[in-house]
């Protein structure tokens, strides 16, 4: 029997203004936050401690097909923030050095 997947898909872009000036566009994948319906995201995820710890979070749980659409220096921004597990943090350093 042949078996198909479905893999995560994004349901649009954010874009996220920063306190210290400029802004960050951030891909909106529902699950990545808990509780937020995928209607409620694009709203939440303007204010930029939400956008921060939601790019923390799929940092930690998240495949690289996720990871690969968040912009590279946003992803290595946050990284320090993100509870990882050596081989986790190695992967990630790994995938962000291609």
């Amino acid at each position: 029997m042949k078996r198909t997947y479905q893999f995560a898909a994004s349901r649009g872009v954010v874009s996220v203004s920063l306190a210290r000036g400029g802004s960050v566009e951030l891909p909106v994948f529902a699950g990545v936050l808990k509780h937020p319906r995928p209607d409620e995201l694009p709203v939440l995820l303007q204010d930029e401690r939400v956008a921060r710890k939601y790019t923390r979070l799929a940092i930690e749980k998240m495949a690289w097909p996720v990871l690969r659409q968040f912009p590279r220096d946003w992803i290595l921004e946050n990284l320090k923030d993100a509870i990882l597990k050596p081989g986790r943090q190695r992967a990630v350093l790994f995938l962000l050095a291609r």
